[in-house]
Formats: C-alpha cells, sequence, structure tokens
C-alpha cells in the first residue's frame, strides 16, 4: 500500500478508554455468577515436605462448607506452551505428585458459601506432614547429596554453548576484565493481585473459565489437558486486567486448574481470588541470576571474547525456565558482535516460590552482568561508553549467531546517538566531575544498551490469527483473542485494520477476548502483539479489502484498479473523488440484492517465521549522598527502536512505564526470603516506585521500520526496562566511583561500596 497513513501513527483514544475511566469495565474480581461459592488455599507452612495424611471432618461439619479437593488430585503445570507443540513434550507438561517444594505451595482447596465460611473450614482442616530437609541457596542445591527436591535431581536444566573459539579469542585480547554480578527476585507487582478466577461446568461436561490469563487459548488447552475433556469443550473469557508483566502467561500457580477441580467437584460456579499476600508469596516472580561474565577487548575497544557462566535459582518447581535461560543466551550474544563467545548456563531448584515468566524474560539479568562489564571495561580502556557500544554493536545485513538470521532492521545507532543527545550526555558527564566537595550529594550519568526480540523467538513459530468482518452499515468487527493486559494492544490493532480498510478508526469494534469466538491467538507476551497479531490483522484486512474492491467494480462497472478506498467511502483511485459510501455498497450486497448475499469476512491464520530484535538504550542521571547511601533515579532517557510506532502515545506510555520499573528493579524491588519465607510480602514492605518517586522521563522513538511488520512495525513493551539497572548501577559508579554489582542496590551496598573504593584508593 502506497496511501498516506491516516490512522496508523496517529495518537487516537484508546478502545478501552471509556469503560475504564467511567468504571463501566469489568475485572475479574467484579464478576459473579448465579449460585457461585467462594473457593480458598490451604498452603503449606514448610519449604519441604511430603502431605501423609489430610483430616477434614471438622471442616466437613461446618454449615455452608461443600467440599474440597487436594493438590495431589490435581495436575500441576510444569512448563510452558512449548510443550504444546508435541505428544512428547506433552509428557513433559503435567506433574502429580503429594510433595510440597515452597512454602505456600497449595495443599488444597475448600468451597464453601462465602469467604468467612471457608476460612474457617481451613482453621479446621488437620494436616499431617513428613518434614524434609530444605536448600535454600542454588549453589548449595547442586552440590548437596542429600536434599532432594525433585526425582530427576536439583538441576533441572543446563546448557553450554560456544560461538567461534572463547579460548582463542581470550588469547587475542590486550585487556580482559571478570566480575560476578546477582539479581534479585522482582515480584510483578501488579495492581490488581495476580490470581482471581471463576470456573463453572456446564451440561455434558462443558467448562468455562472466566480467567486473566495472558494465553487464554494455551490455557484452554492446559485445562484440556488437565481435566481430560475436549478442547471443544472449555471456553475461556478474559475481562479486563489490571497489569500482568507476565504474572499471568500461563496458568497461574494453584488457580485454574485447582478452581476448576474444585467446581467439578462441588457441582457450583466457584471464585477463587488470591490475596495480596498469596500474590507475593505463592505465585511466580523473576528469576535471580548469579552471572559470573568475563570479556576480553583489543585496546581500542574492540571485543574478542566474552564468556558468561549463569547460576539460575528456579525455585520450587520449572515453568518457563529453560526459554528464559535461552532467552538471556539469544540476548546476551546476538546485541555485539562478538566473534568468541562461550554460554553455560544452570536451572537449580531450591525450596522457594518459583521463578516464571516477567518482563524482560531473562534479559534484564543478564544485561544487568554484560551492560555493567562493558562499562567497566570501557573505563578501564578510557573510552566513552556511547562509543563503545556504537564500535560493537551487531547491524543490518549482520547474521544474529543464535538464531541464525540477518538483521533486516537496525534502529541502534539512532538510539544511542538521540538518547545521547536528549540526556546531554558529554555536558552531563563532565558536570559530574566537577561537583562541589563540600556537598554530600554526588550526580552522576549511565547508560546502557540492548536488544529483545519480539515474540516467541528461539526459532518457534508464533501463531496469530484474525477475522474482520464487514457489516451492512460498514462498521467493522474485528475479532482477536488479543489479550490487552493495560498497554492499549487492542487499540493498536484496530489501527491496523482501520488503516488498511480505509475506514475511521471509530468504525472498528474489537471483539471480547473469548476462546469461543476469536480465533487461536499465541496470546499476549514477548511483546507480540502488535507484530505478530497485527501481521495477521493486516493480512485479515487486506483480504476483506480486496473483496471489498471487487464488489465496488463490479457495482460501479469500473476496474478494480481505478478504485480505492478511504474515509469509509469507495473513491476514485486519481482524483479521491467519492463514488459510493462503504455502507451503501455493504447494504446492497448483504440486504439490498435479494438475487444474491455477500458477507465480507476474511479469516487469517499464520505464523511469523522472522521475530526481529528491538533496539533500546537506556540514560539515567543520579543523585547519591555519599554519608546515607541513598540513591535517587533524577532522570531518565529512554531511546527504542519500535520499527513504526503504531500509537506514538501508547508507546511513551509503555517507555514511562518501563522505566519505572527499571527504577524499582535497581534500587528497591527485591522478595527478601529467610529459610523459605517471604517476609515483604506486600506494599508495606515491598516498594515499588510511587509516581512521587518516578523520575523525569524522557521518550525517544526511533522508526527503523522492519520490513517484515505490520507497517514496519515490531513489539516494544518488554524492551523499555531490560537495561535501566545496568544504566542506573554505572551511573551510581559515574557519580561517586563505587561500583555495584548486585541488585538491589541499597544503601547499605552503596556505603559498603564507597569503603571499599576508598580502601583501594
Amino acid at each position: 500500500m502506497t496511501e498516506q497513513l491516516t490512522v496508523v501513527g496517529t495518537r487516537v483514544t484508546r478502545v478501552d478508554a471509556e469503560e475504564k475511566a467511567t468504571g463501566l469495565g469489568l475485572y475479574a474480581p467484579d464478576l459473579e455468577i448465579q449460585g457461585m461459592v467462594y473457593g480458598l488455599t490451604l498452603r503449606s507452612p514448610h519449604p519441604h515436605a511430603r502431605v501423609v495424611r489430610v483430616d477434614s471432618s471438622r471442616a466437613e461439619a461446618l454449615p455452608g462448607f461443600r467440599g474440597l479437593v487436594k493438590a495431589s488430585e490435581v495436575p500441576r503445570v510444569c512448563g510452558t506452551w512449548f510443550n504444546l507443540r508435541s505428544r512428547k513434550e506433552l509428557g513433559k507438561l503435567l506433574q502429580q505428585d503429594d510433595k510440597v517444594r515452597f512454602i505456600g505451595d497449595p495443599v488444597l482447596v475448600v468451597a464453601a458459601d462465602d469467604e468467612d465460611t471457608a476460612r474457617e473450614a481451613i482453621s479446621l482442616i488437620d494436616v499431617e506432614y513428613e518434614v524434609l530437609p530444605a536448600v535454600f541457596d542454588p549453589f548449595e542445591a547442586m552440590a548437596s547429596e542429600h536434599v532432594k527436591i525433585h526425582d530427576r535431581g536439583n538441576v533441572g536444566f543446563h546448557i553450554v554453548k560456544e560461538y567461534g573459539d572463547s579460548e582463542a579469542g581470550f588469547a587475542e585480547a590486550e585487556v580482559i576484565l571478570e566480575h560476578r554480578y546477582v539479581t534479585s527476585k522482582q515480584k510483578h507487582a501488579s495492581l490488581e493481585p495476580c490470581g482471581t478466577c471463576i470456573a463453572e461446568w456446564g451440561r455434558g461436561g462443558s467448562l468455562t473459565l472466566w480467567s486473566t490469563t495472558q494465553v487464554p487459548h494455551w490455557t484452554q488447552m492446559y485445562l484440556s489437558l488437565a481435566m481430560g475433556i475436549p478442547i471443544a469443550k472449555v471456553r475461556v473469557i478474559r475481562p479486563h486486567v489490571g497489569g500482568s508483566f507476565g504474572a499471568r502467561a500461563g496458568v497461574i500457580w494453584g488457580l485454574e486448574l485447582m478452581c476448576s477441580a474444585l467446581a467439578r467437584e462441588v457441582g457450583r460456579p466457584v471464585k477463587m481470588e488470591f490475596t495480596r499476600e498469596e500474590d507475593f508469596s505463592a505465585t511466580e516472580s523473576r528469576h535471580p541470576f548469579t552471572v559470573d561474565y568475563r570479556v576480553g577487548a583489543k585496546r581500542d575497544g574492540t571485543l574478542v571474547a566474552a564468556d558468561a557462566r549463569i547460576v539460575m535459582d528456579v525455585g520450587g518447581y520449572g515453568t518457563h525456565y529453560v526459554s528464559v535461560l535461552a532467552d538471556a543466551l539469544g540476548t546476551g550474544v546476538g546485541i555485539y558482535r562478538i566473534p568468541n563467545y562461550r554460554f553455560e548456563g544452570t536451572c537449580v531448584y531450591t525450596n522457594k516460590s518459583l521463578g516464571g515468566a516477567f518482563r524482560g524474560y531473562g534479559n534484564p539479568q543478564m544485561n544487568f552482568a554484560q551492560e555493567s562489564a562493558l562499562d567497566e571495561l570501557a573505563a578501564q580502556l578510557g573510552i566513552d561508553p556511547v562509543e563503545m557500544r556504537l564500535k560493537n554493536y551487531r547491524g543490518a545485513g549482520e547474521m544474529d549467531p543464535v538464531f541464525e538470521v540477518p538483521v533486516k532492521s537496525d534502529g541502534m545507532k539512532g538510539c544511542l546517538e538521540e538518547g545521547a543527545s536528549a540526556m546531554d550526555w558529554q555536558v552531563r558527564r563532565v558536570v559530574s566531575r566537577e561537583q562541589k566537595a563540600e556537598s554530600t550529594l554526588r550526580r552522576g550519568v549511565g547508560m546502557a544498551a540492548h536488544q529483545h526480540g519480539t515474540g516467541a523467538r528461539f526459532g518457534l513459530p508464533d501463531p496469530s490469527s484474525a477475522v474482520i468482518r464487514i457489516n451492512a452499515d460498514a462498521s467493522v468487527d474485528l475479532l482477536t483473542a488479543c489479550a490487552d493486559d493495560g498497554q492499549g494492544n487492542r487499540t493498536v490493532l484496530a489501527q491496523i485494520a482501520a488503516e488498511v480498510l480505509g475506514v475511521p478508526f471509530e468504525w472498528v469494534a474489537v471483539s471480547a477476548t473469548d476462546t469461543a469466538i476469536a480465533p487461536l491467538d499465541g496470546g499476549t507476551h514477548g511483546s507480540r502483539q502488535t507484530y505478530c497479531g497485527g501481521t495477521a490483522v493486516l493480512k485479515a484486512a487486506t483480504e476483506a479489502r480486496e473483496s471489498v474492491m471487487k464488489l465496488a467494480a463490479e457495482y460501479l462497472e469500473r476496474s478494480p484498479d481505478s478504485l480505492t478506498v478511504a474515509g469509509g467511502n469507495i473513491v476514485d483511485a486519481t482524483s479521491a473523488e467519492p463514488l459510493v459510501g462503504l455502507g451503501d455498497l455493504m447494504r446492497h450486497y448483504q440486504v439490498g440484492d435479494f438475487s444474491r448475499c455477500h458477507e465480507v469476512i476474511a479469516h487469517a491464520s499464520g505464523v511469523t517465521e522472522d521475530q526481529p530484535p528491538v533496539f533500546g538504550a537506556t540514560f539515567a542521571e543520579v543523585e547519591v549522598d555519599i554519608e546515607t547511601g541513598q540513591v535517587r533515579v533524577i532522570k531518565m532517557v529512554g531511546a527504542f527502536d519500535v520499527g513504526k510506532a503504531i500509537n506514538p502515545a501508547q508507546c511513551e506510555g509503555q517507555i514511562a512505564g518501563g522505566l519505572t520499573m527499571g527504577v524499582g528493579y535497581a534500587l528497591t524491588e527485591g522478595l527478601i526470603i529467610e529459610d523459605g519465607r517471604v517476609l515483604n510480602p506486600g506494599y508495606r514492605d515491598y516498594k515499588i516506585p510511587r509516581a512521587v518517586d518516578a523520575p523525569e522521563v524522557v521518550p525517544v522513538l526511533v522508526e527503523s521500520i522492519e520490513p517484515t511488520g505490520p507497517f514496519g512495525a515490531k513489539g516494544l513493551g518488554e524492551a523499555t526496562m531490560i537495561s535501566s539497572a545496568a544504566a542506573i548501577a554505572n551511573a551510581v559508579y559515574n557519580a561517586v566511583g563505587a561500583r555495584i554489582r548486585e541488585l538491589t542496590i541499597t544503601p547499605e551496598k552503596v556505603l559498603a561500596a564507597l569503603r571499599e573504593a576508598s580502601q583501594q584508593g
């Protein structure tokens, strides 16, 4: 299409703005079903134990008690949608036994007429445990011979990959730097707690689930497997959601499957809603990494070798652990032109709450190590950090060694240069070295770069589908299973449809996210919806447009090539003169001409073979109090290569939110766990940045135009927080000359680093 864009690239109002602003939009906690009862979870007080006996006799005598289901009676999903690809992989997906592997692991769920009765019922149930030895440190777990968390051992996965010859590369290096970097166990902390659902069984053994899942069709398949019923008998409906960030990228631990089993047991609809404490203590979080990173370079800054050795703390169960580690590998190797690279990763079970999908998917952890190390290397060589990245990044036409595809759209140079300009990088770096000695406050600037894939990655197919139907009045129904977690992707898909069809944006109605009416979609994760879902919408809308043009040519008795559609009208392709309204045309063929009926409806389904990298550079300015160790982030600049900004306002919103989340990851966010127990299971003690804590944010959109994406677009959502922690750590070093290599960057760690730097002279 060569027409000037009228909808794509504009700041249209979100399709869900009015209902959310007026309070009419329904979220899962708002939902009620006739005859509904309430489910609550009895959780393990032990980090590792076997459930020997459950005595529920006192609870069963309680008025209003409806029934219970033990966790040992319901399969656990210990894998991801990747396991749905084959029968062999399916065999690895479900796990079922009588053990609990972290404090808060579900033992059973009860149903009662109200929550108070359910809570009392739980207090009346006696559980006998065989307490087993526990291990909380991944290095101890690897070495332990007497603690076996799973029968197959404590190492869930191990991988070694080498590109080139790392030892030969290090022999060639003129400067070598090596350090250990450690990241924290960050919680998603979305405003709506992670777990709410309602399960209802109908006639013929059909199951309807109202769930906050990010992946409705994959959840439908999980339920089919776990409940032993056909996929066609499972319906998943997705209401509005108050944030996800990966927490709902599958079935939530101990929720949808347990709720469905409980509803079948008691013969009534069951609603389960996790508390904030349950959310923080018993659902997935970001995997902590320990990264031993070694890098070698020539004295001019040319990178020649790198070696990354990662130990990942998986927690009590593995869900997204293999793919998270693979993503850390892909993003680590792919961003820079390092000819000799060795990567070793080990996923280790511990008796702590499980890790899972989280915005960035392994990349923020790896990025903190790699970008901190590059900053240290640049300082050692006396090279500007921005110049260090410009010298070594992998650009357009170069081959990604992991996925073996060439980079097709390259915005890294633009991100680095435009981001540096927006931060006034050169001036601020000089100012940071000229601060008054009598003040305890020191300012510094730092930066970090990254790339992140669009979609499922790992060379796997990433399916999306869309249906476009043009009604008799020219309004458009867009059927999609895209789950909008608050980022506005349903709006973006509507913009793509409106642009292709030549109708006003307001004419497009996006369907509810419901597996009973929406075609197959891979879900909302991996920064995939604009690229993958948008590609499906583009294809379906293009097919529908072609059908419209054929009908218009017949109706007007003109060549299809002489016509186009714009502003909701069929117009002359040369003069733009309106010839017939699209509504009049559709009405004629749908209800006006009784000799025939032609409904314009198009379906597109397929996979995106390319998963183009999103490039980005984050710049941070901090203020450090050398007396207290307190760090305050003053300003952040986020420059991101989005390919094409379908909706610039939403892109800027993603950048503001992602950078602020990155501030939390760097400075305050990390679960504190002692002997397996989470000590900060809520907002009182787990500190996320508030509005008053947020720095000044300057978003910079770089458009490289991705040739495989809809209108040149690619993903953005995850990329916006990936390099924040490294940029902030590098800024702290620039401010005070003390290097922090462990997240979070607390005042205690800053003061300790200052003392160490002072002792080293």
